[in-house]
């Protein structure tokens, strides 16, 4: 699919100016046309978690990785973003998150996968179901012991638009939406959020 992701881009900004190729964790659909994408973008490097790096993308990218510390910040020109350590959630001990600080857009990747395309581009309607729908019969989640952590650590940041990676982008109260996930992952416990 990289000809046509590459064709998406470049009708936004030409992808020989990209400088950073970020993924939230290592895997094919994630992270499988990195070397195109550094080939096309000369002054580009791979952005990811420290995990992400040292385990995969040092040994893989054409480029060594400008990887990040949970919460560190990286300034974008007029905008910036930080990155948020979740590992295991929903998989891989490399995972992570960016959020973008001036519009509070957090790039979730896996955590709300719909099937599909996604009706709309962004949405304000229910995606929780549907990727619950999605999720339940592969069950690609780790199930790790401290979810409701990890999920209180990204609705801290009260995102306002869940980019998915998979499926419509949601606008909202992207930490409300948060925690009804983390009900869903980890049922319903007396320990308060």
């Amino acid at each position: 699919m990289f000809p046509l992701v590459r064709e998406a881009v470049d009708s936004v900004i030409p992808v020989s100016q990209l400088r950073f190729i970020a993924l939230s964790h290592f895997e094919a659909d994630e992270c499988g046309s990195l070397n195109e994408w550094l080939a096309v973008a000369p002054h580009s490097v791979p952005l990811c978690s420290k995990v992400a790096a040292m385990v995969s993308v040092n040994d893989v990218a054409d480029r060594p990785a400008h990887a990040m510390a949970d919460g560190a910040e990286l300034l974008l020109g007029n905008r910036s973003v930080k990155w948020l350590d979740a590992p295991h959630l929903p998989h891989g001990w490399e995972t992570g998150f960016l959020m973008e600080s001036r519009t509070r857009t957090l790039f979730c990747g896996d955590l709300f996968t719909q099937g599909g395309t996604g009706a709309a581009a962004l949405t304000t309607e229910d995606i929780l179901d549907n990727s619950e729908a999605f999720r339940k019969p592969m069950d690609y989640f780790s199930h790790s012991t401290n979810t409701r952590q990890l999920i209180e650590h990204l609705a801290a940041e009260s995102p306002l638009t869940l980019a998915c990676m998979h499926g419509s982008a949601w606008s909202g109260d992207g930490a409300a939406l948060l925690r009804a996930l983390g009900e869903r992952l980890v049922g319903n416990v007396s320990q308060p959020w």
